[in-house]
Parts: C-alpha cells; structure tokens; sequence
C-alpha cells in the first residue's frame, strides 16, 4: 500500500504559530494536514477505516476539559483512546506531543493521568521538547524510553515580524513612563502565579525602584482578584486584556525590558522562546529541570520558589536585565535554534512514522 501522505491533527489549531513552524517542512515535502478541534467530529475521522495517515495528538485538554463533568471527561476518555486504538487497528501510526505533564488547571487530574499513561502505551512515537520529561512525567505515568523522540522548541524567527524599537513600540500602545517596564504576556491564568507578580513589583516600588508593568492576555478563570490588585496597586499599569494580534506581538516584546513568568510549575514555555526572539531577557521559577537546562544563559534569572514575592523584587529592582550582554545573550539564544532545524526533524519523524503503515 503506498504511503498516505497525509497528517490528522488532534485538535486542529492550525493557527497556533508552533504547530504552523513545526508543520511547515511536513507540507513542504507534499504532506496534506487535516485535523479539527471538534471532538465528535475526531472521533468520526479515528475511527473511520477508509482514513489514512499519521495521527498527532498535540493538546489533550479538548479531551477532558471540554467535559460538563467528571463523569462526562471520564467517558470522553474512553471514547477517545477507543478511536485511536482503532485507527492504530487500521495501521496508522500515532505520535503524541507532550507539551506538559497534565493539563493546566485541570479539573480531572486522576482522569488525566490515566488518559497520559494510555496514550504513551498507544503512541508510536512521543514527541518532547525538554530532556526531562519523562523524569518529570515518571511520578504520574511512564513514558517508554524507546517512544521518545526529542524535539527542541525553536526560537520564533519569522512568524511575527521584525522587532520594534523601544521608544516607538512604547508610543503605539500607550506606555507614558521610561522605566523598566516588566511584560507579562499570554494567556492570564490562576496556574501563572500572577500574585507574586505583583506582590514582587510593589516590594519593589515600595523600595524605590521606578518600575512600570505591562500585561497583555486573555483572561481566563478565577483570575479578577489578581487583576484588581494591579489596577489599584502603586505600579503603573498598561494593559490588553484580550488576544494580541499576531501583528502586535513584537510591538509589546519591544516595548518591555524584562519578561516575567511568575509560574507556579512550569515544563515547556513558548513564550520562553518568543522573548529570546526578540532579544528580551527573563525571569524564570527555579524549576530543578530549567535550572539545569539554562541555568548558564546570561539572560535568564531565576526567582526563588520558596520566597516567591521576594526573590522576584530583588530580580526585578536590579536592572541588569537592561545590559547589552543580556540582551545579545537571547539573541544567540534564539540564533541556535532556528525553526527550520525543528521542522525538519519533525518532518523526518512523520516520514518515518508513515512509512510503518
């Protein structure tokens, strides 16, 4: 049977700029990408014996989190890991990209767990971006060593346009001040630690550092406490509580002095990456794994998870995120991992993973 040059995505965010930098060489090389984020829908492709192609399982909260329920997510579950082991029935190979241990902000984790330790049991391959995921995954659920295939996250080099110098890019969205200006950018969620941002920023302005603050995200959760806490705090404040538009990203990226993520747990982070892409330093949780990993780059710090408020007003009162070496210290960063390097290794892997069938 010839190879169906064909990937399925699970769920079809085919606007997710990492998936579009990850799939661009597959679709070079004449692979067609399908894929939607509808559940129902889903199920009705892997379980279908006239379809062919690799299946990639990128995100497994559409699975669980979508439920009304815990019953309902634990049915979905089922549902879900039937299909694929149906479509795997049919001879179509499966990689499963583990972006992290359990969902954020999961409701169902025992559910989830078990979802995680199925797939890597169903898995032909296991797509990580970090070395040590299956150490960190280990508690929870196995990852067969022979599964994982690793694949850096690359910088995000030519998907958001040229940076933007500072004094403009301030001017276009509305920042007044000329301090340091701390840029919390994404999605505004209760996992992000956003209360030990702003803790951190008023220790600090309480002791005499000018520091202005930037937040640009969507709200989502139980996260209006914290976003009034900033609004009424001494920090001065320039927000976009909604999406940003891809033509915006580097504008607040070059506007800011420092990247901050004040993340409760933290395996991969894109925006790690992003800020590298446009020469920004950044604050990191002292996570055993990415001191490891980065604990060498000159532009990255990291707070002290034990003392959270603390450690990060010291990082954020000591301006030496502003220097020149650290700035050119993420560019290099950036410049050794383009993202054509990426896509093509993943590109091998579907290869490689098509010609099983």
């Amino acid at each position: 049977m010839p190879v169906e040059r064909r990937v399925f995505n699970f769920p079809g965010w085919h606007d997710n700029p990492y998936v579009q930098i990850l799939q661009s060489e597959i679709t070079r090389r004449g692979y067609e990408l399908a894929g939607i984020p509808d559940f129902d829908r889903a199920i009705a492709e892997l379980t279908s014996p006239e379809r062919r192609g690799v299946i990639h399982v990128q995100w497994t909260s559409p699975v669980t989190e979508w439920a009304v329920n815990a019953v309902d997510a634990r049915r979905r579950t089922d549902l879900f890991l039937d299909a694929l082991f149906s479509a795997k029935q049919w001879g179509r190979a499966i990689v499963w990209t583990l972006h992290n241990v359990l969902p954020h902000d999961t409701l169902y984790p025992k559910t989830n767990a078990y979802l995680h330790a199925r797939l890597a049991e169903l898995a032909d391959a296991i797509h990580v971006l970090s070395p040590h995921t299956a150490e960190l995954a280990a508690p929870v659920y196995a990852l067969p060593a022979e599964k994982i295939v690793e694949i850096p996250h690359s910088s995000y080099d030519g998907v958001y346009g040229d940076p933007v110098e500072r004094t403009a890019a301030r001017e276009a969205i509305g920042v007044a001040g000329t301090g340091p200006a701390i840029l919390f950018f994404g999605w505004i969620r209760p996992y992000k630690g956003l209360e030990h941002l702003e803790a951190a920023t008023r220790i600090a302005t309480e002791g005499g550092a000018a520091l202005q603050l930037l937040l640009a995200g969507r709200p989502q959760g139980d996260v209006a406490g914290i976003l009034d806490a900033f609004e009424n705090g001494p920090v001065p404040l320039t927000t976009h509580l909604k999406r940003i538009l891809p033509e915006d990203v580097a504008t607040w990226f070059g506007a800011a002095d420092v990247l901050v993520l004040p993340y409760r747990a933290i395996l991969n982070s894109g925006n790690m990456f992003l800020a590298a892409t446009y020469s920004l330093p950044i604050i990191l949780p002292d996570e055993p794994h990415l001191v490891d990993e980065f604990g060498d780059e000159a532009w990255i710090r990291f707070f002290d998870r034990s003392d959270p408020d603390a450690s990060l007003a010291a990082l954020l009162a000591d301006d030496w995120y502003r220097s020149r070496s650290a700035r050119s210290a993420a560019r290099a960063f950036a410049d050794a991992r383009p993202p054509s390097r990426m896509s093509a290794q993943y590109a091998d892997l579907i290869e490689r993973l098509a010609g099983r069938e």
